[in-house]
């Protein structure tokens, strides 16, 4: 009497289904060591055998190195060394969330250092407002909402900043925010 062979098959397709997501939650896992810093949310990383640059996703801190130096103010400053501090010798993770790059063909990536989503700390630290001029955290949105919200609360960073906290709300109101969100 021949036995069905079900679980032969069963235990078959199991098997290749896990070697697949184990390669591919390896392949996303990859680390990028950080090579250079451009400002507070912009840094070089060695990225597929080259190097690339990382505009950081739904950030954007003040200027610290713009060609114009008018644009440079010391918040931005500020915000540069923060993340030079903070990413120095690090590897980093990206997680992408729409288009991969901008037009000045950096990439758009969320940046991840020690497990830690950095474009929240960013947030969180009053360095930078939750920037939604080019569209909403898909992923985030809520995290970014409450670490702005706490930021602004406790008046850190831009915050703490009269002169600045008008320029972002004002800014915040064109991308099409509520002012008191």
């Amino acid at each position: 009497m021949n036995k069905p062979r079900r679980p032969i098959y069963r235990g078959l397709l199991l098997s290749a289904t896990l070697t697949v997501v184990f390669w591919t939650t390896l392949s996303n896992a990859a680390q990028y060591k950080v090579l250079h810093f451009c400002d507070g949310d912009t840094i070089s990383i060695s990225y597929q055998g080259k190097e690339e640059r990382v505009r950081f996703l739904r950030v954007d801190t003040p200027e610290s190195n713009h060609p114009d130096k008018k644009q440079n103010i010391p918040m931005g400053k500020t915000a540069a060394e923060y993340t030079e501090k903070r990413l120095a010798g690090k590897s980093v993770d990206l997680e992408f969330e729409g288009e991969r790059k901008d037009r000045h063909g950096r990439l758009l990536a969320y940046v991840f250092v020690d497990g830690k989503n950095y474009c929240l700390e960013l947030v969180e630290k009053g360095l930078s407002p939750y920037y939604t001029k080019y569209g909403l955290s898909k992923k985030y949105d809520k995290e970014f909402r409450e670490a702005e919200r706490q930021a602004r609360k406790l008046g850190l960073g831009i915050w703490g900043d009269r002169e600045l906290t008008q320029k972002y709300l004002r800014l915040k109101s064109k991308w099409g925010q509520i002012k008191g969100d």
